[in-house]
């Protein structure tokens, strides 16, 4: 519990408060605040959320995000934390789709109300397809990045591979002729839980090789949701996995481990 209490006072007063005050105004008057200036905001907070919770984020492919481009992230699913290290490696304006409890949380609701973020009720087939109707529309202006998890829940437990990726999360970026950019990243499942069995938390996140438009020209949803699945698992199986294995199990001398909790 007290890996929670160390974060609130590090940093507990400065969420609060941007929530109450920043967030708050912005969300009343959008229209007022580019959103380039918000989005720099978040990224600010989400580093300082990540080294408050004592966060290691690695991350690989960077070359692979566009610089000059918009494009769709699609990433598997484990936490709720994971939009959080998206949003600290990617300098261009990005948001995201989430599932519609997040309004149900009040100061988090005034946040990604603030950040733009689009939420899906995922038992209403007609909202989610406005939604998605709304993202391609956004998409097409190629003003900023969308990002979503296409698993549509957390995969809770780390033995199970990538889920299926619900292919209408796709139809957005095909129907815009956006840049896909597929990420894989492990590790968030351990953050958020409330018996700490760590020090420190590190966190792998990789960038893909994106899908340009003319690469996917002649793919349906359906192709395109297990393309990247299958790329995203390969990524996790012989690279992500491997890798966190090895820093556990040299945990002691990497002072990550304390006194384990079974």
């Amino acid at each position: 519990m007290f890996h929670y209490s160390r974060a609130v006072l590090r940093v507990g007063g400065r969420l609060v408060g941007a929530c109450l005050f920043t967030f708050a105004r912005w969300a009343k008057h959008l229209e007022r605040y580019p959103f380039p200036l918000r989005h720099a905001k978040f990224r600010k907070i989400s580093k300082q959320t990540s080294d408050a919770l004592q966060v290691d984020l690695k991350f690989f492919g960077l070359e692979n995000i566009p610089q000059d481009e918009t494009f769709f992230l699609v990433s598997n699913h484990m936490s709720a934390f994971d939009p959080l290290p998206f949003l600290v490696a990617i300098p261009t304006p990005t948001t995201f789709v989430g599932k519609d409890e997040l309004n149900k949380v009040p100061l988090l609701k005034t946040a990604i109300k603030a950040l733009d973020v689009k939420t899906i009720e995922r038992d209403n087939l007609r909202q989610s397809l406005k939604v998605m109707l709304q993202v391609e529309d956004d998409l097409k202006k190629k003003e900023r990045n969308w990002m979503i998890f296409p698993e549509g829940t957390r995969i809770h437990d780390q033995q199970l591979p990538v889920g299926e990726f619900h292919h209408g999360t796709f139809r957005p970026a095909i129907k815009s002729e956006s840049t896909i950019l597929p990420a894989a990243i492990w590790g968030t499942y351990r953050v958020l839980k409330m018996k700490p069995q760590f020090r420190r938390y590190p966190v792998y996140v990789s960038f893909l090789k994106p899908i340009k438009k003319e690469e996917y020209a002649n793919l349906n949803t359906s192709d395109l949701a297990e393309l990247t699945r299958k790329m995203i698992q390969k990524e996790i199986t012989y690279h992500l996995r491997p890798l966190d294995h090895k820093t556990m199990s040299e945990a002691k001398e990497k002072n990550y481990r304390f006194n384990m909790i079974i």
